[in-house]
């Protein structure tokens, strides 16, 4: 039987929703991980999620995922402006919730992965655990996330901000800033919830981010 770290990167290779690097990029979101819709269209922020952040950048009458528009550029740079100037990473390159993989027949060995990422996802906070195994899979997710980070900023000249969507996209920042001093040349804007269930439209952290945006979609 494989090791489970071994299992780990092999479920993160197999279930890869790409990350979306625009090199003109200034401003890159990190978001949690992919879900049903991101494993139906490839690109992170299909969804509801994608919706939101699009309403929110663009204007209440914005209908389509932000990452739809990210992913097809140059269909949607007549309406949305300086979608090149955005990039989205997930902490994870692959879904952290079984319900993300309705559709796929998973193996005993992916299921194990699965559950445990089910279970990092709700203890997010510290970087050892109790048991082995989370620790584990945790090291293969940072490691993986890190170097995701990382490569995507060796790439993007420009980017000068870093927007960690959601308590868990911002504590795996923390948990990995500190080892790159790529990331820790950016700019971090913290407190910025996940774009699902309409959170954007009512925290005032977004105030912030919205004069971010708007700053980066003049320069």
């Amino acid at each position: 039987m494989k090791e489970l770290k071994k299992l780990t990167e092999d479920y993160f290779i197999n279930y890869n929703v790409p990350d979306l690097i625009n090199q003109e990029s200034m401003l890159t979101f990190i978001l949690e991980s992919p879900h049903t819709q991101e494993m139906k269209h490839g690109y992170p922020v299909a969804g509801s999620s994608g919706v939101e952040m699009t309403k929110n950048i663009y204007g209440e009458q914005s209908k389509e995922p932000f990452g739809k528009l990210v992913s097809q550029k140059e269909d949607y740079q007549k309406q949305y402006q300086n979608l090149s100037k955005f990039s989205i990473l997930n902490v994870a390159p692959a879904p952290m919730q079984e319900g993300g993989l309705k559709e796929y027949d998973l193996s005993t060995e992916e299921q194990r992965v699965i559950a445990i990422l089910e279970k990092l996802r709700t203890n997010y906070k510290s970087r050892r655990h109790q048991k082995e195994e989370w620790n584990q899979v945790k090291e293969v997710l940072l490691v993986n996330f890190k170097e995701r980070l990382v490569e995507a900023l060796n790439e993007l000249s420009d980017n000068q901000y870093l927007v960690p969507c959601g308590k868990l996209a911002d504590a795996y920042l923390n948990l990995v800033k500190n080892d790159s001093k790529l990331i820790q040349e950016q700019q971090i804007i913290e407190g910025i919830p996940h774009p699902s269930f309409n959170q954007w439209s009512y925290n005032d952290a977004i105030d912030k981010l919205t004069v971010t945006i708007k700053a980066v979609n003049s320069g």
